[in-house]
């Protein structure tokens, strides 16, 4: 049995009025009730009935929790290659940081934890944040390839490779001339912009 238009047209008002953000799931959602419903329907359940059970069956605790629930689903990879990214970033930030402060006391395992540090935050947070970053402003640009740079440096620099140097003053250069002049011009604007 089919449902009547006007029993379409309910299920569309019960959907439509929900906090759903996304219009695909709404639609989505309203085709799954009408034929859950209709099914229902069939076996001689009356229409509030059948709907009562289908939005029982649907979602037990509500829209919201649907929704979450298909987005997490969705998007299960690159929540969880974003946690990887920032996760890999903050531990060779704290490594490196913790190889500087060593380096500067003249403790052992400095050039270690500076290697690992620098060196992570190279090969592996850099190139990680650059697949899961959707774009990036020139400002963005102009500090990781600043962090890129002074991280090469620094590895090359504990090797006592020649061309450490010229790696480092190019990313100090790049973070002085290119960075910061970039991001005080956007503070500045966007200060003009808000007063």
């Amino acid at each position: 049995m089919t449902l009547t238009p006007e029993q379409v047209a309910h299920i569309k008002q019960l959907v439509s009025n929900s906090n759903i953000s996304r219009m695909a799931m709404k639609d989505d959602l309203i085709d799954h009730l009408c034929c859950s419903v209709e099914e229902k329907v069939s076996d001689r359940t009356p229409f509030e009935q059948a709907l009562d059970r289908a939005l029982l069956e649907l979602a037990p605790n509500g829209f919201t929790e649907l929704e979450i629930e298909t987005y997490i689903l969705l998007n299960q990879k690159t929540i969880t290659m974003k946690k990887l990214t920032y996760s890999l970033g903050l531990t060779f930030s704290v490594l490196a940081s913790i190889g500087f402060l060593f380096k500067i006391l003249h403790w052992t395992g400095a050039n270690e934890m500076l290697i690992l540090g620098l060196g992570g935050l190279v090969l592996f947070f850099l190139p990680l944040l650059l697949l899961t970053r959707k774009s990036t402003g020139v400002q963005e640009k102009l500090a990781l390839s600043s962090l890129a740079l002074v991280s090469i440096g620094g590895v090359l620099k504990v090797f006592h490779v020649v061309s450490a140097n010229e790696f480092l003053l190019l990313g100090v250069a790049v973070f002085t001339l290119a960075y910061l002049p970039v991001t005080f011009l956007a503070m500045y604007r966007n200060s003009i912009a808000n007063s």
